[in-house]
């Protein structure tokens, strides 16, 4: 009996460590946890006769007409990876920011305008269903930003088509991976006529965004498609 037991109780021991040493390289290999990402953000519309309209706040299927102007204004809390692109109503697709050769990434505090200064996009006349796609991101998002510059970079336009499709469906692969990640809170925040006193365009009463601006907490990755009927 002691016999038998000894060797039993060495087999078990080396069975238990070995199990140990598992459990351990499999906590080490296990992805870190997202970290949270904070950010504040307003996309706006100018609507009506110039100087003489006003700026509303532009949500899931929001209703512009031809000559309404749009801007969008982000500042992270931290460095963070801001993507955002554009589908027109005639379905072509055009990645706004990062803009070719311009990183991604944007450092905590700066107060990124879409476009800068005192620009502003400007629907045409071709009514129809138009949408931007925004992503935020704690970690560089590499394979869309692979897919974005070989789409800037089309000399053959017959290929535009298969590309934006390329593009979309790595948006929806990347939605779909962080899908399981709390839902994102987002609240308005009072910011002023313009944050942190900086002047909107360097126009007195020039048009301004930042007053819609809304502050978001999500668990490293945020993502959210801007619907606009077009008319």
């Amino acid at each position: 009996m002691l016999n038998f037991m000894g060797p039993l109780s060495r087999r078990i021991a080396v069975l238990l460590a070995a199990i140990c040493i598992a459990s351990a390289v499999a906590y080490a290999q296990k992805p870190s946890g997202k970290s949270d990402i904070g950010f504040l953000y307003a996309f706006g519309a100018y609507v009506g006769p110039q100087g003489k309209g006003k700026v509303v706040s532009v949500q899931n299927e929001t209703s512009l007409r031809a000559g309404d102007q749009l801007k969008l204004f982000f500042e992270p809390r931290s460095d963070l990876h801001f993507y955002l692109l554009h589908i027109s109503s005639q379905g072509e697709l055009t990645p706004l920011f990062p803009a070719e050769a311009q990183p991604a990434k944007v450092a905590a505090g700066t107060q990124l305008f879409i476009p800068a200064g005192n620009n502003w996009f400007e629907l045409d006349a071709h009514p129809g269903p138009e949408k931007f796609f925004m992503l935020v991101s704690a970690q560089r998002l590499e394979r869309l930003e692979e897919l974005c510059g070989r789409h800037l970079a089309l000399k053959d336009k017959s290929e535009a088509q298969s590309s934006a499709d390329a593009i979309q469906n790595e948006i929806k692969h990347l939605r779909q991976q962080y899908k399981q990640l709390s839902a994102p809170a987002e609240k308005p925040v009072r910011i002023g006529g313009s944050v942190r006193g900086q002047p909107s365009s360097g126009a007195p009463g020039a048009p301004d965004v930042t007053p819609l601006a809304a502050e978001v907490t999500a668990p490293g990755f945020y993502s959210r498609t801007f619907s606009i009927d077009h008319r």
